[in-house]
């Protein structure tokens, strides 16, 4: 019984088509090793940079190609269908490597799927196209997510410059930067031993946390009178 291709089977074979030329095969490669992984970044970014390279020009038949695929994208993305809203997406980028309109529906459409990292994938090409908040503040819960919390407050203060009121970009700021503090390794030590991490927005140096000596001293300078 033959074993089942892995993912980074596929991608070789891919590479090795790249090498030989034969840029339709290896798009054809990268989309089976998408469908084992959407968020290969590897896979996603060698299908944009073919795309490049396969691209000349629109022809008519590119162009009822691409509105029969934006067509179907809109009912996949009435149904809430993620999965299929990005493969139409994809689809569109073949025919037209840099619209506005596939890589604004791939984010929103991986972010509904949970796929993070395909999100922050696709933000480069939106925010090179003009992101508005919205689409920064999706953006900015990706980076969030991943743990990546400097990136996360970036994104959420140019979010804020476009809508200062945003209570979403004030959101993320804050988790940012609460995620981010604990998540390192600065932390204050109780008496018995326990971390106990500070919001960033106290000063740890103001904060009094009562140890058995400090308690003595206490009592010492007030008498015993408690």
């Amino acid at each position: 019984m033959q074993e089942e291709e892995t993912e980074s089977d596929i991608l070789i074979r891919a590479q090795k088509a790249v090498d030989d030329g034969d840029f339709i095969y290896a798009k054809f490669l990268y989309r089976e090793a998408l469908t084992i992984n959407p968020q290969d970044i590897v896979a996603r970014t060698a299908m944009h940079e073919l795309r490049e390279k396969v691209f000349t020009s629109s022809s008519m038949l590119d162009r009822i190609g691409f509105i029969f695929s934006a067509i179907k994208l809109l009912i996949y993305k009435a149904k809430g269908s993620y999965d299929q809203v990005i493969n139409a997406a994809e689809d569109l980028l073949d025919i037209s490597p840099s619209s506005e309109f596939a890589f604004k529906n791939i984010l929103y459409a991986a972010y509904g799927a949970g796929y993070h990292k395909l999100v922050i994938f696709a933000s480069q090409k939106v925010t090179e196209m003009g992101a508005e908040s919205e689409d920064l503040i999706v953006i900015a819960r990706s980076y969030l997510h991943e743990k990546i919390f400097d990136q996360a407050a970036k994104v959420a203060k140019e979010a804020m410059e476009l809508a200062p009121d945003s209570e979403e970009a004030k959101d993320i700021l804050w988790k940012s930067s609460v995620e981010k503090h604990m998540n390192s390794d600065v932390a204050l030590v109780t008496a018995d031993g326990n971390k106990r991490f500070v919001p960033p927005k106290v000063d740890a140096e103001k904060i009094f946390i009562a140890s058995h000596s400090s308690h003595d001293e206490q009592e010492r300078k007030s008498g015993g009178r408690h």
